[in-house]
């Protein structure tokens, strides 16, 4: 994962309070629950946002959860 993204935790606060205009420019559903994905292009564009709050009945994701959505996202590997 290390070779195809950087990942960065984005605290909302307890009471979803904190950070709320990052997540309203990269589309986080919020309500749906968190945790919560997004993928950017280096550039910063927007990848892939998750509409349908997949992790929503999570309480915690473990590695190979988060890894196996980024696999999704990650570009062909360059042999």
């Amino acid at each position: 994962m290390d070779a195809n993204y950087h990942v960065v935790h984005v605290n909302i606060g307890d009471d979803y309070d904190k950070n709320l205009d990052l997540a309203a420019k990269y589309k986080v559903p919020l309500k749906r629950g968190v945790p919560a994905l997004v993928v950017l292009a280096p550039d910063g564009s927007l990848v892939y946002t998750q509409q349908e709050g997949e992790f929503e009945n999570s309480v915690r994701l473990s590695p190979a959860d988060v890894t196996e959505f980024l696999m999704k996202w990650a570009p062909p590997r360059q042999d």
